[in-house]
């Protein structure tokens, strides 16, 4: 395991995925202590001010591709464990990507896979934990809170290590329980977003390759993956926009 600590970077992403491209092997882990240019899922901005935590690791899986779909969840479950170890706080995991806390959000997880200059694959995966205590921008208020760590380093430990078996923990479906048991939504009424299509239905289940399965208005089910879906509180989201 190699750790790169960076006072300010762009994007811990950006530069580990560089390293991946070049060769860069599991678990070489690049951390800032601010980010200029961080990102989430649908090319978002993630603000990143300083006493933050950033960092983003390589991973080189053996898995099937159709088995990548389950390591967002698996970091979620790895963040969400470490983050309850270290601070003591539980937060609540909202599929696919974000824990949250008081119903806001507090970290967000990005994974980005690719090939190497030799062929080999592999994901980078981005975590950035709101644990700086600042004043969020006016447009975030009310989606994002902190969380105090006073020790970000071991933090990152904390979480590295319980990603140490990710394979196998992806094999034996063993995140399964413990994802469904804090994953908010399960039960309630969500719209789910694909660009300008929209998708009501009642949040029923995680399936094993992380899929959310969505039950439909009037009768069937459908299973969504992540990738370019957001989903939202249907209650919400309908006061938000008058719907």
């Amino acid at each position: 395991m190699e750790l790169h600590f960076y006072d300010s970077l762009p994007s811990t992403n950006q530069t580990a995925i560089l390293a991946a491209r070049e060769g860069a092997e599991e678990f070489y882990t690049v951390i800032a202590a601010s980010q200029s240019a961080g990102r989430g899922r649908l090319d978002r901005s993630f603000f990143s001010p300083k006493g933050g935590t950033y960092f983003s690791t390589v991973l080189r899986p053996s898995l099937p591709l159709t088995q990548y779909g389950s390591i967002t969840p698996v970091v979620a479950v790895a963040v969400h464990r470490a983050l309850a170890a270290v601070t003591g706080v539980l937060t609540d995991i909202k599929w696919v990507n974000d824990l949250l806390l008081g119903g806001r959000k507090i970290c967000g997880i990005l994974a980005e896979s690719g090939k190497d200059k030799n062929g080999r694959p592999f994901v980078v995966v981005g975590i950035g934990i709101n644990t700086a205590d600042v004043d969020f921008p006016p447009e975030l208020w009310h989606i994002a809170t902190c969380i105090p760590c006073e020790d970000r380093t071991a933090l990152i430990g904390a979480i590295l290590a319980e990603l140490a078996e990710y394979e196998q923990i992806i094999r034996s479906k063993a995140w399964l329980p413990y994802y469904r048991e804090y994953c908010t939504f399960l039960g309630e009424n969500v719209m789910a977003i694909e660009g300008d299509k929209v998708r009501h239905g009642v949040a029923v289940d995680i399936l094993e390759d992380g899929a959310l399965l969505l039950s439909c208005p009037g009768g069937g089910t459908e299973a969504l993956h992540g990738g370019e879906i957001s989903l939202r509180p249907a209650q919400n989201y309908q006061n938000r926009h008058n719907l």
